[in-house]
């Protein structure tokens, strides 16, 4: 048997890693890292101090973000679009009445929290009005479609998580024993 193929010399092989970390200088690893927390400071008081720049990394991690959720959707089948959550036939203001009288019989921190901010209350019952309207199709409306509606209907531009949050609230309050059950 030769020296190349035997076992027991196999396990004492390095992997490049390995090697690299070995033949490298504790020094110039130390440096390199006092470099990386110098540049992580700076990046953080730039983004601190200037709303631009700290836009742009955010929207540069939501793109990295769906380029990797892309990446690793490939190959799999594409999800059966959800249906949308059933809906009353209700004007904005009597949902809202609705939803405040569901509000008003809720003793949790959330309805507390609520009571106090009739402009969510109010964007709530946009929410509801436009969810309806956008799920006429029988399809679930999208957070785009949601985002686009407050835009042109009413004025008001929303970021993706607001929008993902109204969504979410509108069909947690069409839920059972919710404001806006259909049932």
């Amino acid at each position: 048997m030769t020296a190349e193929n035997d076992p027991d010399t196999d396990s004492l092989r390095l992997t490049a890693e390995e090697l690299a970390f070995l033949l490298s200088d504790p020094q110039s690893h130390a440096d390199r890292e006092e470099r990386n927390a110098r540049a992580n400071r700076a990046r953080t008081e730039r983004r601190r101090s200037d709303p631009a720049y700290a836009e742009r990394l955010r929207n540069d991690d939501r793109l990295r973000q769906r380029r990797h959720r892309a990446k690793a959707a490939i190959g799999r089948p594409e999800r059966e679009p959800e249906p949308p959550v059933p809906l009353p036939a209700l004007s904005a203001a009597d949902a809202l009445r609705r939803l405040e009288a569901h509000l008003e019989g809720a003793a949790t921190p959330q309805a507390a929290q609520l009571r106090r901010r009739p402009d969510a209350l109010q964007r709530y019952a946009a929410a509801f009005e436009l969810y309806r309207t956008l799920s006429d199709r029988g399809e679930r409306p999208t957070r785009g479609a949601l985002a686009a509606a407050f835009a042109a209907r009413l004025g008001l531009t929303l970021t993706p998580s607001q929008i993902q949050k109204l969504r979410d609230q509108v069909e947690g309050f069409a839920r059972p024993g919710g404001p806006w059950h259909a049932g």
